[in-house]
């Protein structure tokens, strides 16, 4: 199977996690969705595939601009987020499926769209290879990715932090979508053209208080297990928590998160 660990990862504890922290995510990326949404330009009648859409919450909006003569699909590969967005969103076909192998209708779409969905695929060329075959001649992707992560500081006051410790973390930095060149050469590679990569920076509420996203940081995987037998955890931790501390303003802890706008169309 492709893609087999991140399917497993999304529908089990990943996903349960997600759900729990879902408001926390959707306050980190309330700024940069507007930047998405305009990229995609949806208009009246369109038909859009929104490509890891987990509970539909940028589906509704792309649902609202293609109107009533509109078609919007959301692909997934996640069942539990799934069942939201179906709870959630009205007038929306939901999908569980892997977007790399997904066999979807040929030049079915005039857009496609993804709010960091596209993160996960063992073979991104592939992937968009499949996603571009989906879109018409001349249709449109626009889609966003995180920046390099110790560039975005919603993940890298505690990568940060860990490296100041002493801690090598060699998987950081791996994500062929947090780079702009390897960006443009996946999409090319895939049948897209008139690639465009733009960075986008905006604020992000990152949790209530410093103790709030402690909590949330030291939660996540990475953190957790990296800080597991470390007679030093507790003096890492409170490290973190300054740093988030130092950060705290009117209605919470706030932050840059960085991200990449990336747009391309579909080759004839």
């Amino acid at each position: 199977m492709t893609n087999e660990h991140e399917i497993e990862r999304w529908n089990g504890e990943t996903a349960r996690r997600w759900l729990a922290e879902r408001a926390r995510h959707a306050a980190v990326r309330d700024r940069l969705i507007p930047h998405l949404l305009d990229a995609a330009a949806v208009s009246p009648g369109d038909r859009v595939l929104d490509v890891g859409c987990g509970c539909g919450d940028t589906t509704r909006a792309l649902a609202l601009s293609a109107g009533p003569d509109g078609t919007v699909v959301g692909l997934d590969v996640s069942e539990p987020l799934l069942a939201v967005a179906r709870r959630e969103v009205a007038g929306v076909r939901f999908v569980r499926g892997d977007a790399q192998v997904h066999p979807l209708p040929p030049a079915g779409f005039d857009v496609v769209v993804s709010s960091f969905g596209v993160l996960f695929f063992d073979d991104p060329v592939a992937a968009f290879g499949n996603l571009r075959a989906a879109l018409r001649p001349g249709g449109r992707l626009a889609f966003l990715s995180w920046q390099d992560p110790l560039a975005n500081e919603v993940f890298a006051i505690p990568l940060r932090v860990l490296q100041g410790y002493g801690y090598e973390l060699a998987d950081v930095g791996n994500d062929p979508l947090a780079d702009p060149l390897r960006i443009t050469t996946i999409l090319a590679s895939a049948g897209f053209g008139a690639v465009r990569v733009r960075p986008v920076d905006e604020p992000a509420r990152l949790g209530a208080d410093a103790a709030d996203v402690l909590a949330y940081a030291t939660g996540t995987t990475q953190v957790r297990e990296l800080l597991a037998g470390d007679v030093r955890a507790g003096r890492i931790r409170a490290a973190m928590e300054r740093e988030f501390a130092a950060r705290q303003r009117a209605g919470g802890v706030w932050v840059r998160a960085a991200a990449y706008l990336v747009t391309a169309t579909a080759a004839g």
